[in-house]
């Protein structure tokens, strides 16, 4: 906590994201809240994961793009987009917001909805298609490679029966898109809206389970190679707690790690949602030029 001399204060906090995902620190943020405002708790923390647990025995009835299994060193996608054991990259890196304004977020959809291939595009959808293809471009990946973005999706209500009401802990499944490289860049923009669609609906309380027991006899981690993860924290109401010293005005990520893209909320006066991410400056500008190009 820093009290600045204006009178407002700055606070900082770290999560195990093994422990807890964005929905349960939303929740404790909020009981944080409340307590420093003299209130009840708002949401009683529950720990109970026995949704979560594999089955026994194991039964894996899907083919898991979303998972790689664990080798020896730590595989990252560098700035190239190739592989290696560190992020060996010489350029210099940067974090930086773009603003995508409300205007820019339906004229997206309507891009998406304009051959009448899609009945419908959900803001995330179309902004993560755009990521998607911006990012792996500005990479300068081969045309021939598979890009996979990862999007975490809450399963709290995707399993049958449901993770108990104040869930605390990771109920985060990842939901995700490939194509190749090619296919980004010669694609109709609905096709690629399309992808992240079906990478969201495919998280059925079957297919979830399936890659719960993958988890159990691979031990893997969230796919790494030649991907990226796209987080959204802009509807996940951070920024909407009031403490005793007023209300939150802006949350925000101290770091960005290469490789992770947020989608943050805009401010309350300009609306619309920033686009977060790190990558060097050559390829942070052509990123820029894909994402707000028609």
């Amino acid at each position: 906590m820093t009290q600045f001399g204006c009178g407002s204060f700055a606070m900082s906090s770290r999560y195990n994201h093994c422990v807890m995902d964005g929905v349960a620190v939303r929740e404790f943020e909020a009981n944080l809240a409340a307590q420093t405002r003299g209130k009840d708790l708002i949401t009683v923390p529950n720990p109970d994961r026995t949704v979560f647990k594999a089955r026994d025995p194991p039964q894996i009835n899907h083919q898991h793009y979303e998972y790689s299994k664990p080798i020896d060193g730590d595989i990252s996608f560098t700035a190239r987009g190739t592989r290696t054991v560190a992020n060996t990259s010489s350029l210099q890196s940067r974090s930086h917001l773009f603003h995508i304004s409300l205007q820019r977020i339906a004229d997206l959809k309507n891009a998406a909805l304009k051959d009448g291939k899609l009945k419908n595009c959900t803001t995330f959808q179309a902004i993560a298609a755009k990521v998607w293809k911006a990012r792996s471009i500005a990479l300068e990946m081969e045309e021939e490679r598979i890009s996979t973005m990862i999007f975490p999706v809450d399963a709290r209500k995707r399993v049958e029966p449901p993770a108990p009401a104040g869930f605390a802990g990771n109920a985060l499944i990842p939901g995700f898109a490939r194509a190749t490289v090619r296919d980004l860049k010669e694609e109709e923009f609905c096709v690629l809206v399309e992808k992240v669609k079906v990478g969201v609906e495919r998280l059925d309380d079957e297919y979830v389970r399936s890659g719960i027991d993958w988890l159990e006899m691979n031990g893997g981690v969230p796919c790494r190679i030649d991907s990226f993860s796209l987080v959204s924290w802009w509807r996940l109401g951070l920024e909407e707690e009031e403490f005793v010293w007023g209300r939150v005005k802006c949350t925000v990520p101290i770091v960005v790690k290469p490789g992770l893209v947020m989608l943050l909320p805009g401010g309350k006066e300009e609306g619309g949602l920033y686009v977060c991410l790190d990558l060097p400056e050559d390829q942070l500008k052509e990123f820029g030029r894909i994402l707000l190009e028609d």
